[in-house]
């Protein structure tokens, strides 16, 4: 303490000095309309610049939780719609939903995913009690991203849209022509889009949905847009690449899609099977 006070001391003179320019400076600004004013807006707009920042890096800390909620919210959003009367296609939600209370959809959290093998698979963490099974389709706001193939019951695994096993029916929006889409274990975010006749008029941009024949995925939920086309001389179909809706190489948040009548369809054409080849 008395080394402070020596300190203080020993500089009194330039403590002096400083505060005599304080006590000026405060004078003037409040004696000086025009100074007054333009020492008010510096210092709004250096608080409001570092308010700012500091708001930018709470929201970044907050993304997750916002992330989440809005996950949430879509969830809420697309069931409701499955219960609504019937809707027609938008350019801003790729996974429409054509008949009243046939689907439901569950979020989840994709918690590990692979993109470099020729069979990936992802896990999410909802499971059977969530009310997950095998065989469900999974999508996300931008088109499909695969299939639930085993479920325990906190977690489920799935085929990727991206795996060489998984043949996806398909029509290209424009011509309506119905075909199929597969991966050919190369680039992540291409596809191939197979038995396309050659009589097709085909074009790059055009879009390709699924076609709503299976019970894996309603109608009209979006793959991807035609890249490449290309046809042999003597060729039937076309070589068709398909640029992808979405990118398996950032998945967070999914739908799990649960169709009511699946048992139905299923039961149906089973039976209708048999009966053909007895």
């Amino acid at each position: 303490m008395r080394r402070l006070f020596q300190f203080i001391y020993q500089y009194r003179a330039f403590f002096v000095f400083l505060m005599l320019e304080l006590i000026s400076g405060w004078l003037v600004v409040n004696h000086n309309d025009y100074i007054s004013a333009s020492y008010f807006n510096s210092s709004s707009a250096l608080a409001g610049n570092i308010y700012n920042s500091k708001q930018s890096v709470q929201d970044y800390f907050q993304l997750k939780e916002v992330n989440q909620n809005l996950a949430q919210e879509n969830e809420k959003l697309r069931n409701t719609l499955a219960l609504s009367a019937p809707i027609v296609d938008s350019t801003e939600f790729f996974t429409p939903i054509y008949l009243s209370g046939q689907y439901e959809f569950t979020i989840a959290k994709v918690v590990n995913n692979s993109v470099s093998r020729f069979r990936n698979y992802f896990t999410l963490n909802k499971g059977s009690k969530n009310g997950i099974k095998e065989g469900m389709g999974v999508v996300n706001p931008n088109g499909i991203v695969g299939k639930i193939k085993s479920v325990s019951e906190n977690f489920s695994t799935g085929y990727s849209a991206l795996n060489g096993n998984l043949l996806i029916s398909a029509v290209i929006a424009e011509t309506e022509t119905l075909c199929t889409a597969n991966w050919d274990g190369k680039d992540p975010t291409k596809m191939t889009l197979k038995y396309v006749p050659r009589h097709v008029k085909v074009e790059t941009g055009m879009d390709v949905v699924t076609s709503g024949f299976n019970a894996l995925f309603p109608a009209d939920v979006k793959i991807g847009e035609i890249e490449t086309v290309v046809i042999e001389e003597n060729a039937t179909f076309y070589d068709i690449t398909l640029h992808l809706s979405v990118d398996f190489q950032s998945l967070d948040y999914v739908y799990v899609i649960g169709n009511q009548l699946q048992q139905e369809k299923d039961s149906l054409e089973q039976t209708t099977f048999e009966l053909i080849n007895d």
